[in-house]
């Protein structure tokens, strides 16, 4: 399949922020939305039941709203964007639930949209999504992490790490906005995400705790532990034992650049010991996991007795790789561990699961 090629995400031109940015992704937009909708018969996405209608689909009660196009603002000089889905279900006088999912390292808003297929899930239990998008960098002198969109989730990924960008500040922002435009409500914010996102997702927890209400994400650990401030928030990461990306039992990644892979700080000690690392911040009870469900596809450990009601949870997927979501994941340059469960496994519904029994108003 050949690779999509977008208009990066750069530095805002800032003799000129009026809305001329050096990067303009609306422009590109329908080149974009058509090429994602053609790959459906390529690696990327198998099914997207649920994506290719939604340009046709009403959208009165909330004028200006299209499911297919990026809203873009300059968020500290540079251009940020992302794309919202909204259910049918969901009215003006609705209090929805935010569910904000967060990319992979390389991977796009639309292409993770296409992958996940959250938005199936969405339409069922009426919950607005926010596909955020990360940065691109051109002509980067770093090894890894150029012309591809990443997050500063702490000691990864890319351009973002490189360039050392507010990714929290700038999500606050995000969610702020879908908050003034939408019916959301602001007790049930959840993120989600896949590998440097699911690392971002769980930054969000730590350095945003007083927003997330929850995190349940898939294929990354907590990068950074700077925890200053930090109210107790549920988390559930979801982790194949076969990951060749993020390895089950330590962590090799590579987003974090030489000097970072060198930094012990830098270094996890795989699913589990991010498991403990929560345990630890959420004050739960016990030295040992107090839920532990064997499975023939996977296994569910974690801690339940914890401080304001928060629990933390790590799902071993047995027969997982790095990519758990049920859509292929490949690129010319991504060919190893990107194929997809198949069906064999619903990420979505263990997330949703997880997530949806956690709010802020219920923690107070």
């Amino acid at each position: 399949m050949p690779s999509v090629r977008k208009e990066p995400q750069r530095k805002a031109n800032a003799s000129n922020r009026s809305g001329r940015f050096m990067a303009q992704p609306r422009q590109g937009l329908l080149c974009v939305a058509i090429v994602v909708l053609l790959s459906l018969q390529g690696c990327l996405s198998a099914n997207t039941n649920g994506h290719s209608d939604d340009g046709e689909r009403e959208q009165g009660e909330f004028p200006g709203h299209d499911p297919d196009a990026y809203e873009c603002f300059i968020h500290n000089d540079w251009e940020r964007c992302y794309i919202t889905h909204i259910p049918d279900s969901v009215t003006p006088s609705s209090n929805a639930p935010l569910i904000v999912e967060l990319h992979g390292w390389a991977v796009s808003a639309f292409e993770t949209r296409a992958l996940t297929d959250i938005t199936l899930l969405a339409d069922e239990v009426g919950a607005i999504v926010v596909h955020a998008e990360g940065i691109i960098v051109d002509n980067t002198t770093l090894d890894m992490g150029g012309n591809e969109e990443s997050w500063n989730a702490g000691y990864c990924c890319g351009d973002a790490m490189y360039h050392e960008i507010d990714d929290v500040d700038y999500l606050r922002e995000v969610i702020a906005r879908t908050v003034e435009a939408y019916p959301v409500d602001e007790n049930r914010i959840y993120l989600t995400g896949w590998s440097n996102g699911c690392m971002m997702a769980q930054r969000m927890a730590l350095q945003a705790s007083d927003l997330v209400a929850a995190v349940a994400c898939t294929s990354g650990y907590l990068s950074i532990h700077d925890s200053e401030g930090y109210m107790p928030v549920p988390v559930m990461e979801i982790h194949g034992f076969i990951d060749e990306n993020q390895q089950y039992t330590n962590t090799v990644n590579w987003g974090i650049v030489d000097e970072n892979r060198r930094n012990l700080e830098s270094m996890q000690s795989g699913a589990v010991e991010n498991m403990y690392d929560w345990a630890e911040y959420n004050q739960c009870e016990g030295s040992l996991p107090d839920r532990n469900e064997p499975g023939a596809i996977y296994s569910i450990q974690g801690f339940t007795n914890c401080a304001q009601g928060t629990e933390v949870a790590l799902i071993t997927i047995h027969s997982g790789g790095h990519n758990l979501y049920p859509n292929d994941a490949c690129t010319p340059d991504f060919v190893w561990n990107c194929f997809g469960s198949q069906g064999l496994w619903d990420v979505n519904q263990l997330e949703w699961e997880f997530l949806s029994r956690f709010s802020k108003e219920t923690a107070a």
